[in-house]
């Protein structure tokens, strides 16, 4: 039987990238995201999605995220002012963005959209492991 299928977006929800003055040298996870990333699998066909371009996440896979998600999307395949759940066939998108979710309500599909704040916020600064608690209630419980 196959697992279910959710959407993780990259920027801002699982960390942020590392730069010199030029380029990317490194993606720096925020608190628990391995372990969180781990559970999940075991329950979900993980998909990473961003509205990066293809060159951008590449690198940035290339950090360590590679491992976990054999499926990914960029901007340069999905073209869109909005991360529509149906258009890569996921039951949920986890993000830190609330547009998306807002735009999801004109089509009745708000409850599929997990925002957890977004990593370095200061609702994260204030409880680094909050998003996991919330992505935990949703999607483990």
């Amino acid at each position: 039987m196959m697992k279910p299928r959710i959407a993780i977006d990259l920027d801002e929800t699982l960390g942020a990238t590392v730069t010199d003055s030029t380029s990317i040298i490194g993606f720096r996870l925020r608190d628990g995201c391995i372990e969180l990333i781990e559970q999940l699998e075991l329950k979900y066909h993980l998909v990473l999605w961003t509205v990066a371009r293809r060159s951008y996440l590449d690198k940035v896979l290339a950090f360590g995220l590679k491992t976990y998600f054999s499926e990914t999307y960029s901007w340069d395949e999905i073209e869109n002012s909005w991360k529509d759940i149906r258009q890569i066939n996921v039951e949920y998108l986890i993000d830190d963005d609330e547009y998306h979710q807002e735009i999801a309500k004109r089509y009745g599909l708000e409850s599929h959209y997990i925002i957890v704040p977004a990593y370095g916020s200061p609702e994260d600064e204030e409880e680094p492991l909050g998003w996991v608690r919330q992505v935990e209630e949703k999607m483990l419980y």
